[in-house]
């Protein structure tokens, strides 16, 4: 379809029909900018616009579609048949293309929460101990915690031992992946049972000491054999 000739013929037609731009405009519901456009040869009415067009210049689809009117005496009507079935089928096509495009987007936001929270029940086996304290009353302590690697952050850790003398700590990825710190934190703090005398932290298959209570003094007091720790980490003031 040729644009400037559309554009004209519409023109024309609503010219005929002692009709403004903005008049049309509101029979169709679109914008006054939008009749401008198409009368200037700038483009065409979406496919859910042309029978209503049609109708709001007193003409039959295939007269539109061909931007002429059809020759006196002579039917339209097999034309307008073919042009019909062929809107129906661009029609189809459009919600098909609509509904394809809703189903990827929901695909990939469904693919990227599964992705943020998988990476997010990642543990982490470079986490060292930078500082701690026990709660007055005992029953807890509070433990800083940081990041042997230069890249990542922890976001949780949990007691997964089965001896209630120990606790052993396995700490958590941030969601969103290595440089992601959704929900990212390093102060934990960590409920003690009555025995418990040492606190340790997962190392992939095997655990590290960290913490181990005194027996003669009763304090926390910490074990020096962590590669990832210095010298300068120590408890919080208190």
């Amino acid at each position: 379809m040729d644009a400037q000739k559309f554009g004209q013929f519409i023109a024309g037609v609503r010219k005929e029909h002692h009709m403004t731009q903005s008049e049309l405009a509101r029979k169709l519901h679109v914008t006054d900018k939008a009749v401008s456009r198409w009368e200037r040869g700038l483009g065409f009415p979406d496919i859910g616009t042309i029978e209503p067009l049609a109708d709001a210049l007193g003409l039959s689809v295939s007269e539109l579609m061909r931007a002429e009117r059809a020759a006196v005496g002579v039917t339209d009507e097999d034309a307008s048949v073919g042009v019909i079935n062929a809107l129906y089928v661009a029609r189809l096509q459009r919600k098909r293309m609509i509904r394809n495009c809703l189903i990827s987007l929901l695909l990939i936001f469904a693919l990227v929460g599964v992705w943020m929270v998988g990476t997010g029940m990642m543990s982490r086996t470079d986490v060292y101990l930078a500082e701690w304290a026990v709660m007055p009353s005992g029953d807890a302590l509070t433990v800083k915690v940081g990041l042997a690697g230069s890249m990542g952050y922890v976001r949780a850790c949990r007691n997964v031992s089965t001896d209630p003398d120990t606790v052993l700590l396995r700490f958590y990825s941030a969601f969103g992946g290595l440089n992601s710190d959704v929900g990212a934190q390093n102060v934990f703090v960590i409920p003690l049972k009555a025995g418990c005398r040492e606190i340790r932290f997962e190392r992939g298959g095997t655990s590290q000491a960290m913490l181990r209570k005194n027996e003669l003094t009763g304090e926390w007091e910490r074990v020096r054999n962590d590669p990832f720790s210095s010298e300068n980490e120590g408890a919080f003031e208190n």
